[in-house]
């Protein structure tokens, strides 16, 4: 880069000269006026920096304008960059095309992982695709661990003292089944573990609860995968998934215990990536992963799941605030219903509250969207939701800041008792 720019600058300063040699022989009366031997002697020599110039002649060159020599002259800068450009792609393919033939002889050495390393350690990187190096790998090693060591430099890139024992045990078994991103979580290190007899020493570890907590161990994983199984693109894989969706972002948006949901996805996925191992098939790749979240997922109970946040309506009475006027009472279990399709009485007339607890103010049941979807209550489908005298419902989100009618309402496709 920083030769360019000094390329850059000396053009700069060429094409100056330039305009100074034009000018002088615009200047010039008659070219015959010019002494013999100076005689477009500069111009050459700069036609000779700058082959842009080389296609015109110099009466050409003195009638251009400023502007048309400039406009020449980053129209001959780009087209420079352009065949750089395509010089260093077609090289990549070259270079790709001598694969086939390009055979490294790999010599017989020594090598104990530690103050002697051989040479082969250094090939250039593999081009081929990661499940074939997996399934490549897989060969080689067959079904058996490698000997565990724990000196692995993670200080290097920042993560000292954030692997367990047996994090690193499991990792030299790709076919672990017990390998869990809690022993990467730096909360686990270096605590004393009491173990009974036939207890699982997963079991003994303390839970990843915050996000924050999940970020930072996944990539303690990533990275000591790297250094234990450099050909293993699995959690790189699962990694890429994560970052893609912001975390599930999507689904978990509103729950509580993301973190531990997510915990329990990606040791779900390390352990079929494992049990793929043993039966030589190929890792989760990030397409694949897609459909495995959305199984993982679909099957939780969620009903059972406890939601973040309620409606500021219900939070209100918690706290004392003072609510919106409201009469009546709701209706709950069998009534739900029926309270349903006599809203076209209600809505407007506020006389029907959550039922749990707090009341809705009598504004909300003025306007066009549904309460009783609101309050999770609503049976008809949306788009069929009216009252009695024929007004359509909208079945969105009414939640507002402080139940303040005079803002905008949430308005998005889910019931405020489920989101806010």
């Amino acid at each position: 880069m920083l030769e360019e720019s000094v390329l850059e600058v000396e053009d700069n300063a060429a094409l100056g000269n330039v305009m100074d040699e034009l000018a002088r022989l615009q200047r010039a009366p008659d070219p015959a006026q010019i002494p013999l031997q100076s005689r477009g002697t500069s111009l050459d020599n700069l036609k000779q920096r700058h082959s842009f110039l080389n296609a015109y002649t110099a009466e050409t060159l003195a009638a251009f304008p400023l502007e048309t020599l400039l406009k020449l002259e980053a129209t001959s800068i780009k087209l420079k960059n352009l065949e750089h450009n395509k010089a260093a792609e077609v090289k990549l393919a070259a270079n790709r095309d001598n694969l086939a033939v390009t055979i490294y002889k790999v010599q017989g050495g020594e090598d104990n992982r530690w103050s002697s390393l051989h040479e082969a350690r250094f090939l250039p990187g593999w081009g081929c695709s990661a499940q074939k190096m997996w399934g490549r790998a897989r060969e080689v090693l067959m079904n058996a661990g490698q000997a565990a060591i724990g000196t692995y430099d993670m200080a290097s890139v920042g993560l000292a003292g954030h692997v367990t024992s047996q994090g690193w045990a499991a990792l030299h078994d790709p076919g672990s089944s017990s390998l869990a991103l809690r022993m990467f979580s730096i909360n686990n290190c270096g605590r004393r573990l009491a173990y009974k007899q036939g207890d699982n020493e997963v079991d003994n570890l303390a839970d990843i609860l915050e996000l924050g907590e999940l970020k930072t161990a996944m990539r303690v994983l990533k990275e000591a995968v790297n250094f234990v199984r450099p050909w293993d693109k699995s959690v790189a894989a699962l990694d890429g998934f994560l970052y893609q969706t912001d975390y599930c972002k999507v689904d978990l948006d509103g729950l509580e215990r993301k973190a531990e949901i997510l915990t329990q996805f990606i040791d779900y996925v390390l352990k079929e990536n494992s049990n793929r191992w043993k039966g030589q098939e190929p890792f989760l790749g990030i397409p694949e992963m897609k459909g495995t979240w959305e199984s993982f997922f679909g099957s939780r109970p969620q009903s059972q799941l406890v939601k973040a946040k309620q409606p500021v309506f219900f939070q209100q009475q918690k706290q004392g605030r003072p609510q919106g006027p409201a009469q009546g009472q709701g209706p709950s279990g069998a009534q739900n219903q029926q309270a349903c399709s006599n809203q076209g009485q209600h809505q407007g007339q506020g006389q029907l509250n959550s039922g749990r607890g707090g009341r809705v103010p009598s504004a909300f049941w003025s306007e066009d969207i549904c309460v009783m979807f609101n309050l999770g209550k609503c049976i008809k489908p949306a788009g069929t939701c009216i009252t009695k005298m024929g007004k359509p419902l909208r079945h969105v989100c009414n939640w507002r800041p402080y139940n303040d009618i005079n803002l905008a309402p949430c308005g998005a496709h889910h019931a405020a008792a489920n989101f806010h």
